[in-house]
């Protein structure tokens, strides 16, 4: 049984904390209410669905036309499905993920109905949800037996599209199809109902487990935890905690709950209410009767605990309240972990308070209370590269490079993410050639033998020892760790930022076409940064050159994505209408046309084009050959032009000339000012015709 009175301080339940929980019971009766309908509708959904699963997935082998399915086991299309929906989870949750970085999450103060009909929005715009309806039928329509694996992602499937009352008709379906729902299935459906909000119905799914006979486990009740605590309902937690409690010992009240207790509070924004949640946590190791139950094992708040509130403090400015919560885990005997002393240093930096993020640095390094050496924590490449970033922010490359040296000489090995704030701080400081020079360096980069990485424990680790470097740290490790500091898309394109934003457009596009070379290919952002420095010096011509070339590059000029906006930018920087744009569009952008024997040639607009290897035809066009299949399509790395505003320009076909589309020369390219195609100089006549 629960014993409130011994079980230490019990957090002290607000106002706020009662209109909480007659908010969510009201929000709860209004969406019942609401979706009356609904409910009896999926109610009537459920009964044809198990009426049909009775007749057509039945537990006799004969009901299965698939052989292996008729003798239980699983077969490849089964396989296939599960996984498929999987996928679909998976799709679903990043694509909120990214929906609530665009948008920001939805507050505390939003009902949990808005919240429910929110996430359901943002999560059925990148996945159907009937989808995952239609591959379980089709799989039951072919005669194969759904395993309890496929049902059991069905349910996170549904659940993650905002639907937790479909996830309950699933479990009807198993049933129906002969399976069992155990913990893990009724743990999907009721964090389905956590996630739209609704932990009440998470609590009845709960019922419905213990009724059927099926035992909650530890991942049953966290949970639920947080829901409610990110409600404010603090009274309906201390009702969960009581039940865990009470559970004759099936069930420990551990750190999962904590945590989620702790996260819950930090999510709905009352960090002050997750500090009491770690007090009373800490007293539990005084009470001992409770000690004494649990002969000794009582969990005690760990580095990651704190870290919760502190990186919640961090991100919202209140760096005083942070700092006072590092001072209080020395006081309450808990190590903190590297990762703790990063979210600080990134807070400090955030607002502008440089003086506090080197103190930071400093103490990471040993000039502070804390006993580093013995805790094992020092900097790692998230506490340079948060130093190094800062000063790419403001553009001084020199600070930045004396991070990077010194983290070298630390034995830190650099990642991706340090070599990009370097390239970004010599962009910022106007110094283009040092930012490409950066990309020669991470190239040649070989990692230093000793420590490769900071020492520290894990996120949530109560510090941790120092790991010792690698026994076979030889030169095959080193070369291992050159192949991972390979430059990507974005590094190139800060430096043809770099050069456009000077206006030495030659060099940004000397950077592109090398691009393919070092095996990155330009994408929309990269022909934006270089249309951009075109627009910015009025030269039309360029910016037709820059359309052709990403046409031939594969990037998307569709109305309204990023690659046809950024030459509407630029074209309106010349003085010119959006609807230029469209009608140079539609005359550079290459067509695939296929090749019965000489393979696939191009062809654009006003042009004969081009097709397999073979003998010219008079409409500029070629004729396939038998036996000597055609020229691959040309691309932006085999050719690149190099239009100016004299309409001059260069050809680069792998380092020899090559004949280009018909019977058109190099020469004849140059005299066309660039292409050589007739498309191409009907597009430049029309835009000089608007001057």
């Amino acid at each position: 049984m629960a014993r409130p009175s011994t079980r230490g301080p019990v957090i002290k339940v607000k106002e706020k904390d009662s209109r909480g929980d007659a908010e969510l019971g009201r929000g709860v009766d209004d969406r019942a209410r609401s979706s009356s309908d609904l409910s009896s509708a999926a109610d009537a959904v459920a009964t044809a669905s198990a009426s049909s699963s009775v007749a057509t997935v039945s537990p006799d082998a004969a009901a299965f036309s698939c052989k292996k399915c008729a003798r239980g086991s699983s077969c490849w299309p089964v396989h296939v499905v599960t996984q498929s929906l999987a996928k679909m989870r998976d799709d679903s949750k990043r694509g909120r993920a990214a929906s609530a970085r665009r948008g920001g999450a939805s507050s505390s103060s939003s009902s949990s109905s808005s919240s429910s009909s929110s996430s359901s929005s943002s999560s059925s715009r990148a996945i159907d949800p009937e989808a995952p309806w239609a591959a379980i039928d089709g799989l039951r329509a072919d005669g194969h037996r759904p395993t309890f694996k496929t049902y059991t992602a069905l349910i996170t499937c549904v659940g993650e599209l905002g639907t937790p009352r479909d996830a309950e008709v699933v479990l009807d379906r198993m049933r129906d199809a002969g399976e069992s729902p155990d913990a893990r299935a009724f743990n999907a459906v009721a964090h389905a109902w956590c996630a739209a909000d609704d932990p009440r119905s998470a609590e009845r799914v709960v019922e419905r487990m213990l009724g059927e006979g099926v035992r909650p486990n530890d991942a049953t009740y966290p949970e639920i935890v947080h829901a409610y605590a990110k409600a404010g309902a603090t009274s309906r937690v201390e009702a969960v905690i009581s039940r865990i409690e009470s559970d004759a010992g099936e069930l420990a009240l551990g750190e999962k709950v904590y945590h989620a207790f702790v996260r819950g509070c930090c999510d709905g924004g009352r960090p002050e209410d997750a500090e009491r949640v770690i007090e009373r946590w800490r007293y539990e190791q005084f009470d001992m009767e409770r000690v004494a139950d649990k002969k000794g094992a009582i969990c005690k708040p760990v580095a990651a605990s704190y870290g919760m509130i502190i990186d919640h403090y961090a991100r919202d400015g209140r760096m005083g309240d942070a700092r006072r919560l590092l001072n209080q885990m020395q006081w309450d005997n808990v190590a903190p972990s590297i990762d703790v002393f990063n979210m600080l240093l990134r807070g400090y930096l955030a607002i502008g308070n440089v003086g506090a993020a080197q103190d930071v640095f400093r103490e990471l390094e040993g000039g502070g209370t804390w006993d580093m050496e013995s805790l094992g924590i020092e900097p790692d490449v998230v506490s340079y590269t948060s130093l190094l970033d800062h000063w790419a922010a403001v553009g001084d490359a020199e600070l930045a490079e004396k991070v990077l040296s010194k983290m070298i000489a630390k034995g830190v090995t650099p990642d991706l993410r340090t070599f990009g704030a370097l390239v970004k701080a010599h962009a910022r400081a106007g110094d283009p050639e040092s930012a490409e020079d950066v990309l020669r360096r991470m190239r040649e980069f070989d990692a230093p033998a000793e420590k490769r990485r900071g020492g520290g424990g894990r996120g949530g680790g109560a510090g941790g020892k120092k790991k010792a470097p690698p026994a076979n740290a030889n030169a095959k490790t080193a070369a291992a760790a050159r192949k991972k500091l390979k430059p990507n898309v974005v590094l190139y394109s800060t430096v043809v930022s770099a050069y456009a934003s000077r206006g030495e457009m030659r060099e940004a596009k000397r950077v592109i076409a090398q691009m393919p070379a070092d095996g990155v290919k330009p994408n929309d952002r990269t022909y934006g940064h270089l249309v951009w420095g075109y627009g910015s010096l009025g030269d039309v011509a360029g910016i037709t050159a820059s359309a052709r070339a990403m046409a031939e590059d594969g990037v998307s000029l569709r109305a309204g994505g990023p690659g046809r906006s950024a030459l509407v930018r630029a074209c309106r920087e010349c003085g010119l209408p959006a609807s230029h744009v469209d009608r140079m569009v539609d005359a550079l952008t290459p067509t695939r046309k296929k090749n019965g024997n000489g393979g696939g040639g191009w062809r654009r607009k006003g042009d004969g084009g081009g097709g397999g290897g073979g003998e010219k035809r008079a409409g500029g066009g070629t004729r396939a050959t038998k036996g000597k299949p055609g020229p691959a399509a040309p691309t932006a790395s085999t050719l690149r032009v190099a239009g100016g505003s004299r309409g001059v320009g260069r050809v680069r076909v792998g380092g020899r000339p090559r004949a280009g589309s018909g019977a058109r020369s190099v020469a004849a390219r140059r005299a066309y000012g660039g292409g050589g195609v007739a498309g191409l100089a009907a597009v430049a006549a029309r835009v000089f015709a608007f001057f």
